[in-house]
């Protein structure tokens, strides 16, 4: 069921902006923000001071403690009167306050709206959403009917104080016309400004609708709304067929005059002048019967003459067959649950019918059976009538369909005209004593709208005590309907009308059963409001909404609808609530509300609480919520707690008993099984989900690996290049150098290092080619080449093709050391700075091809440590 245009009425909403506006919400106090907090006249929940008890106090307490919390006995909540001392923090604003339901009173569109097509947009509003559409749609520009704005809520109030006094829905137009006449007397506006206001009226009044009911928050408000709903389908679908059945039978009647015609008796003067007597004065009707032929046409079958007849005998009855009331009510003789309904003043066009308790579902299937039998005569008259109409007719093919004619052959438009059969009662009557009985019912797919209610849940004294075998795994109603697969089934609670008449639209005009089960409470049960008492029993997820919808698709999971919950992807709600500690300071506690939260405001549950008092508090008493959500192991040393806040505005907290705690997991149970069903947190869902993230991250860590392995290949492959590169280029190097050394031819070649080898001139690495080598000398003695090389080592130089781009050299002197194009360092200038930068560049060369050669400039300051730290570089 869709919820983009919902106003859920639950815990979250008591706290919306727009609640502030409304008379009587927090008597008109200012609202609180995001985070929940008392009015500052009240101040906010303080933490208690304690002095921590001695060790062998806190022994003997918690040794009670856990003995209560195991047996459930020995605790309770104050109740003077009846009244509730304590409230979940959650709550404790609203305790005291008066309440106004800002949904109620609700417009609901009734059978003349759909005529006057005043449901066009929409055939449901909250009295807030209407009027401010109203206006909207004459003044839409913030400055336009300032005065009417401004008391748009005064005018809201008027109409609220007009129909809050009664279970009873109230015809809409005559109460907008009181409250806006009201609102201008009250008002008195003079001068122009009266005049605009005056008109601004005027125009709303044309806007608002002139049809519809407005019905009040009260036990009864779903059924009104559910009357309405029923109302205005019938009107709808009912007006088409009935424009049909009159041109059939008239059609038909036309036909059977013509078969008259063709009875010679019609040509006789008697019978023209009955026929003709209007001109008896112009017609000699002896004559005319002399003259006219005696006969010749083919005359109709004896049997379609009389079929005929009886379609048209049908035709006539249909009032009283099919359109004589609007539904047929089933309900069980001293049902609490209904028994103060005034059906004859309050829906007269229902027919109600009493059945002794447990036979409630045998009765509704015989109405069902008889007033069903009833309308398919009606229909199967019409069907016959168009073939017949038509000439289509054929005995030997349509007389043994019409034969067997019933409900099941009805279509969608036959079934729409259908006073619908309800059966109405308590759920714990239908569990206990219809249970059977109302699952043939669903299985044989009659299409019966049960309407089920469950009201404040008394035990065997009137609630006041814990029946021991109470809080075990309940049977939920809503899930035996679902088990059907067939039926429709919503359930919900009266504080949201919108979701009701949406879920009360699509059940009754669905071809199939339908569970309309909800949580109502009536004012004389309750110890709290029973809006309050009612949103908190949906927030606790003690009675949780959902819809089930088998005409949404062939898969399951489509066909649910959870949405209408506060927070349906968490276990339990959770909001923040504003509180002062020891120090004066604001803390904020972020607290979940859970169904013992709910269960505070129930007798019922009163004593599966033990108010701990604050000098006992330890790390042994935790939050229910973790605690539910520890493994067995985890819990057993373990008390669960929950935030109260008493009438001085302590706050306090309160152990919860075991058997509660089992409850709370009940209630989660059910929760998840909601929510599964719903696709949330669904486990096959994780399951694919994990094993999805599981094959994602294997795929990612074979791609990893196979890249890494590419890439260690890839640099593997370069670093060989580079190093038969290197070699290369370094021995085109050595090739193009003046070795200074000149071996005589003949002689023996002598063995020389590497290292002997020095450059004459500078490489210079942006130079295509080696400069010219001057004209050779005579070579000189070894002996004399090697002690000239030890005296001048020359100027500084770099090994470039082995160089490693470090750009330590570089960091070091930019003057001096430069790279060229292939970024491999060469000499740029040994001048271009100190002989210190070239040695300590050299001391940095991480492959030690930097030569220092002679120092450029003599009066360079310490110049013989430099040339001494230079000396193991001097290749």
């Amino acid at each position: 069921m869709s919820n983009k245009d919902s106003d859920r009425e639950a815990i979250n909403d008591f706290f919306r902006d727009e609640a502030a506006g409304i008379p009587g919400f927090l008597k008109n106090r200012e609202a609180p923000g995001q985070v929940l907090s008392f009015e500052e006249d009240a101040g906010l929940p303080q933490f208690p001071e304690a002095t921590p008890a001695t060790e062998a106090e806190h022994r003997q307490y918690w040794r009670a403690l856990r003995a209560f919390f195991r047996s459930g006995k020995g605790g309770g909540l104050p109740r003077p009167g009846g009244q509730l001392q304590v409230y979940p923090a959650i709550l404790a604003p609203f305790r005291g306050r008066e309440y106004i339901q800002y949904n109620f009173p609700c417009w609901v569109a009734d059978a003349g709206s759909a005529a006057a097509g005043e449901d066009a947009h929409g055939a449901f509003h909250t009295l807030q959403s209407l009027l401010t559409e109203a206006v909207r749609a004459f003044a839409p520009e913030e400055g336009q009917a300032k005065i009417l704005k401004d008391n748009l809520l005064r005018l809201e109030a008027g109409i609220r104080a007009k129909v809050h006094f009664a279970d009873a829905a109230f015809t809409a137009a005559p109460v907008f016309q009181e409250a806006l006449e009201e609102l201008e007397s009250q008002l008195s506006v003079r001068g122009e400004e009266g005049k605009a206001f005056a008109e601004d009226l005027l125009r709303l009044k044309r806007v608002l609708p002139k049809t519809g009911v407005l019905v009040p928050f009260s036990a009864q408000a779903p059924l009104h709304i559910l009357a309405t709903v029923i109302q205005r389908q019938l009107a709808a679908s009912r007006e088409p067929i009935r424009l049909e059945m009159v041109r059939l039978a008239n059609q038909l009647k036309d036909i059977l005059a013509v078969e008259r015609e063709k009875d010679p008796e019609s040509h006789s003067a008697e019978h023209l002048h009955s026929a003709l007597d209007f001109a008896d004065t112009f017609l000699n009707f002896e004559e005319l019967s002399a003259v006219l032929p005696s006969g010749g046409s083919e005359t109709m079958p004896e049997e379609r003459h009389h079929r005929i007849d009886m379609i048209l005998e049908s035709l006539n009855q249909a009032e009283e067959l099919l359109f004589g009331c609007e539904a047929f009510v089933v309900t069980g003789e001293g049902q609490e649950a209904f028994s103060d309904v005034d059906w004859k003043g309050s829906f007269p066009g229902f027919k109600v019918r009493k059945a002794p308790a447990g036979q409630l579902s045998h009765m509704a299937s015989k109405v069902f059976d008889d007033e069903l039998g009833k309308a398919a005569r009606v229909f199967a008259a019409l069907r016959m009538g168009q073939l017949e109409a038509n000439g289509q007719y054929v005995p030997e093919m349509h007389s043994d369909f019409f034969a067997h004619f019933d409900w099941r052959s009805f279509n969608e438009q036959e079934w729409a005209a259908c006073s619908p059969v309800l059966l109405l009662t308590d759920a714990e009557g239908l569990l206990e004593k219809e249970l059977n009985a109302f699952s043939h019912q669903l299985a044989s797919d009659r299409p019966i709208k049960y309407l089920a209610v469950k009201n404040r849940r008394l035990g065997d004294d009137g609630g006041k005590e814990l029946p021991k075998d109470n809080l075990a795994f309940r049977r939920e109603l809503g899930a035996l309907a679902i088990a059907h697969r067939n039926a429709f089934v919503m359930q919900s609670s009266a504080i949201r009308p919108g979701y009701l008449h949406e879920g009360f639209v699509r059940g009754t005009s669905v071809f199939s059963p339908a569970l309309f089960y909800l949580l109502t409470s009536h004012a004389e049960q309750a110890t709290v409001e029973p809006s309050l008492w009612a949103s908190a029993a949906v927030e606790g997820r003690e009675f949780p909404g959902f819809s089930f919808d088998s005409r949404k698709g062939p898969k399951w999971g489509s066909r649910f609808d959870i949405q209408e919950n506060p927070q349906p992807e968490v276990d339990w709600p959770a909001h923040q609530l504003a509180a002062r500690n020891a120090k004066g300071e604001e803390e904020t506690l972020q607290l979940p509300f859970t169904f013992a939260d709910f269960a505070v405001l129930e007798e019922y549950y009163s004593s599966c609480f033990h108010v701990v008092p604050p000098e006992y508090w330890s790390s042994e008493l935790i939050p229910l919520a973790e605690y539910l959500e520890l493994s067995d192991d985890e819990m057993f040393t373990k008390v669960p707690y929950i935030w109260l806040v008493n009438n001085d505005g302590q706050l306090q907290r309160a152990a919860v008993a075991w058997p509660l705690a089992l409850a709370c997991q009940e209630r989660l149970d059910f929760w998840h099984f909601l929510q599964e069903n719903a696709g949330i947190h669904s486990y096959h869902v994780e399951q694919a989900t994990e094993r999805l993230r599981q094959e994602l991250k294997e795929a990612t860590e074979k791609k990893i690996a196979t890249l890494k392995a590419e890439q260690e290949a890839a640099v593997e492959k370069a670093r060989d290049e580079a190093a038969r590169n290197a070699m290369e280029n370094l021995a085109s190097v050595l090739l193009d150098m003046d070795l200074n050394t000149v071996v005589s031819a003949g002689a023996p070649v002598a063995a020389t290092q590497a290292s002997d080898l020095k450059p004459k001139l500078k490489v210079e690495a942006a130079a295509s080619k080696p400069e010219e080598k001057p004209a050779e000398k005579p070579a000189p003695k070894p002996e004399e080449q090697q002690k000239s090389d030890d005296d001048e080592p020359g100027e500084a130089w770099i090994e470039t093709p082995l160089c490693t781009s470090c750009n330590e050299c570089i960091d070091a002197n930019k003057n001096i050391f430069q790279y060229n194009a292939d970024k491999q360092a060469f000499v740029a200038n040994p001048k271009g700075g100190a002989f210190a930068d070239i040695v300590r560049a050299a001391e940095k060369c991480p492959v030690k091809i930097i030569h220092p050669g002679t120092p450029q400039n003599p009066g360079e300051e310490n110049l013989e440590e430099w040339v001494k730290r230079a000396k193991p570089y001097q290749a």
